[in-house]
C-alpha cells in the first residue's frame, strides 16, 4: 500500500504519461539508427516500428495489474507472489536495471559533449558534477520529476522534428526497396530496435500515484504511440538522409542529420541542438535515477533515505567511468541490456499470471 509521504507525490495524467515518454525517448535516440541500419540496412525504420511492440505489451500488462491492485505497485505484488526473500531479490534486480540504464545514459551523455562541446573537461568532471545533479532531481520526489519531464517533452518535440527540413533533398533511392534486406534481416534488427524502448517498465512503479486511474490505458497509450512515431521518423530521416552506408560510420548518425538545418546568424545548429538536448538528457537520467532510489528505499526501508543518495553518488560515478569511450560502453550495452529486457519481461508477465490464477485485487 502507499505510504503517507508517496500520496503526496500524486500524479496528474500528463506528468504520468510524459514520464512514461520521458524514460523512453532519451539520448539513445542519436545512435538509434546505427544498431537497426547495420541489421535490417534500408529497412531499420521498420524493424524499429515492429520493436515498439514491447513498450505496448508493457503497457497492457500495467494496465492489467494495475485494475486488480491499483494502490500496489510491482514491488509489493513481487512480494506477494514470490515471497518476501524471492520477491525482494526480484526487486533489487529490477533497482540495477534502472541504475545501469542511468549510468549508461550517463557515459553516452559524457562521450558525446565531450566529443562535440566539452573537450577541456575530463570524463570525471563532467560526471561528477551530472551526477550531482540528478541525484538532486530526484530527491525532490516524483513531482518535480513530472514537471521536468512535462518541460523536456516539448524540447524533445521540437529537437527530433527539426531534421525535417532534410525532406527537401531527394533520396528515396536511400530507402529502396522497402523489405528488401530480408525477413530474417528484419526480425534481427526488430530484436535490436526494442531494446531501445527500454525504459518503459517505469511504469510498473508509479501507476499508484496517478490520480485519475481509469486513464492510465489511454495516456500510457499516447505516450508510447507518441515515442514509437519518433523513433521510426528519426530512424526513417536518417536513412533517408545519409544512406544505409554512411550511417554506421558515425557513433550519433542521427545528429549528423541536423547539418542539414541552417539558420540565419547561427553558424553550427549542432552546437544548439546540442544544448538543449542536455535537458533531454538530463531528465532521463533524473527518471531512472529517481526509479532505482524509489526502489531500494522499498528494498531497504530501515536504511535513511539520505544515505541512499550518497550511496548512490560513488556508484553511478564508477560505473559511468568504467564503462569507457564509446566504442566500450556500446559493446558493454549490447552485451548486459538484452538480459535485463528479458528478466523484465519474466517478472512482469510472471506476476500477470499469478494474478489471473491465484487472483486478488479487484475482480
Amino acid at each position: 500500500m502507499e505510504r503517507s509521504s508517496d500520496k503526496k507525490q500524486s500524479l496528474t495524467v500528463s506528468q504520468f504519461a510524459l514520464i512514461i515518454f520521458g524514460s523512453i525517448v532519451g539520448v539513445g535516440v542519436l545512435s538509434l539508427p546505427n544498431g537497426v541500419v547495420k541489421a535490417a540496412h534500408q529497412d531499420g525504420w521498420i524493424c524499429t516500428l515492429i520493436g515498439g511492440i514491447y513498450p505496448l505489451y508493457v503497457v497492457s500488462i500495467a494496465n492489467y495489474i494495475s485494475k486488480r491492485f491499483p494502490n500496489d505497485n510491482i514491488l509489493n505484488l513481487s512480494k506477494k507472489y514470490f515471497g518476501k526473500i524471492l520477491g525482494s531479490i526480484f526487486n533489487l534486480i529490477f533497482a540495477s536495471y534502472f541504475i545501469f540504464i542511468t549510468s549508461m545514459i550517463a557515459c553516452y551523455y559524457s562521450n558525446l559533449m565531450r566529443s562535440y562541446m566539452m573537450g577541456f573537461l575530463t570524463p570525471f568532471k563532467l560526471i561528477a558534477i551530472l551526477v550531482i545533479c540528478i541525484i538532486y532531481a530526484a530527491s525532490r520526489g516524483l513531482k518535480v520529476i513530472g514537471r521536468i519531464s512535462e518541460i523536456s517533452f516539448y524540447v524533445t518535440i521540437i529537437l527530433l522534428l527539426s531534421p525535417i527540413i532534410a525532406l527537401r533533398f531527394p533520396n528515396m533511392t536511400n530507402i529502396y526497396p522497402v523489405f528488401g534486406s530480408g525477413f530474417s534481416s528484419i526480425a534481427k534488427g526488430a530484436v535490436k530496435s526494442s531494446f531501445a524502448y527500454g525504459g518503459a517498465e517505469i511504469i510498473l512503479l508509479i501507476y499508484p500515484f496517478v490520480k485519475k486511474k481509469k486513464k492510465i490505458l489511454k495516456s500510457s497509450l499516447i505516450s508510447v504511440i507518441i515515442a514509437i512515431t519518433l523513433y521510426v521518423w528519426c530512424v526513417f530521416i536518417t536513412i533517408y538522409y545519409l544512406g544505409p552506408d554512411i550511417v554506421d560510420k558515425s557513433f550519433w548518425s542521427f545528429l549528423v542529420v541536423t547539418e542539414s538545418i541552417t539558420v540565419s546568424v547561427i553558424n553550427n545548429y549542432r552546437y544548439i541542438f546540442m544544448t538543449f538536448w542536455s535537458l533531454v538528457a538530463f531528465k532521463s537520467m533524473s527518471i531512472n535515477c529517481y526509479a532505482s532510489i524509489y526502489i531500494l528505499k522499498e528494498f531497504a526501508h530501515k536504511i535513511k533515505t539520505k544515505n541512499i543518495y550518497f550511496l548512490m553518488y560513488p556508484l553511478l560515478v564508477y560505473l559511468a567511468l568504467k564503462f569507457g569511450n564509446e566504442i566500450g560502453r556500446q559493446n558493454i550495452n549490447e552485451i548486459i541490456l538484452p538480459w535485463f529486457i528479458i528478466f523484465n519481461l519474466l517478472y512482469m508477465t510472471s506476476i500477470a499470471i499469478f494474478i489471473s490464477f491465484k487472483g486478488g485485487g479487484r475482480a
